[in-house]
């Protein structure tokens, strides 16, 4: 189950609003639909592989669904009882994932987030060029100390990103007291447009055309001169 940042950080009582399903995305469809995957990491549960307190970076490389994937959050943030990462402290989390990928070709890229508590960063950047959040879900789970507490879902999309070996995404929590819930990164090859190639028997078909408009061009201009 889902439980309200808030009320996960204080230990206290919470209303069944706070409730959805744990680990599992809570809008009907993902945003690249059926698409096949060129690369992707995505984690539903959050565990340090790496900590340093005195530069306050903590990592996770150990993606629960497929991928080379590292994820930094850079800040004071803990890893709750439920898995999720939150900003306990008044200073919000930055955050940047890492995912390997391939020279070449055209992919549309994407960047999908679930939080909890307070309202998500609505910008995000991949290799330094800007996105804005599209929002796939929204609950309110009332108030708690005085502040909105909600769960949120959303992606970020860039299109036709020339492929490279290395994306880096990166993004802010707007205010402390936001909980990451779920994240996932993925690539999908863009395919581009077929162009139809005439049969040979075509361009056959062309010439002759060609040919007997040439001829009659000519017999005309020779039945005005006679």
């Amino acid at each position: 189950m889902k439980l309200s940042a808030l009320t996960l950080a204080a230990g206290i009582a919470f209303s069944t609003s706070a409730f959805a399903t744990m680990d599992e995305w809570d809008s009907t469809s993902n945003p690249w639909g059926s698409s096949t995957l060129a690369s992707q990491a995505e984690w539903n549960e959050f565990a340090w592989t790496s900590a340093s307190a005195s530069t306050k970076t903590y990592k996770d490389a150990t993606p629960d669904v497929d991928g080379a994937g590292v994820l930094t959050a850079v800040g004071t943030p803990i890893i709750t009882s439920t898995s999720n990462i939150y900003s306990w402290q008044e200073t919000p989390i930055s955050y940047s994932v890492a995912l390997a990928g391939t020279v070449g070709d055209v992919f549309d890229v994407y960047l999908r987030v679930a939080t909890l508590g307070l309202a998500p960063s609505t910008s995000a950047y991949l290799n330094g060029v800007a996105a804005t959040a599209v929002e796939t879900f929204y609950e309110y789970n009332g108030t708690q100390f005085g502040m909105v507490d909600a769960e949120h879902e959303f992606y970020f999309k860039w299109s036709n990103v020339t492929g490279t070996s290395l994306y880096t995404f990166s993004w802010k929590d707007t205010t402390a007291h936001t909980s990451l819930d779920q994240l996932a990164v993925a690539t999908v090859k863009v395919t581009a447009p077929v162009v139809a190639v005439p049969e040979p028997s075509t361009y056959g078909m062309m010439a002759i055309g060609l040919g007997l408009i040439g001829f009659m061009g000519r017999r005309s201009r020779k039945q005005r001169l006679a």
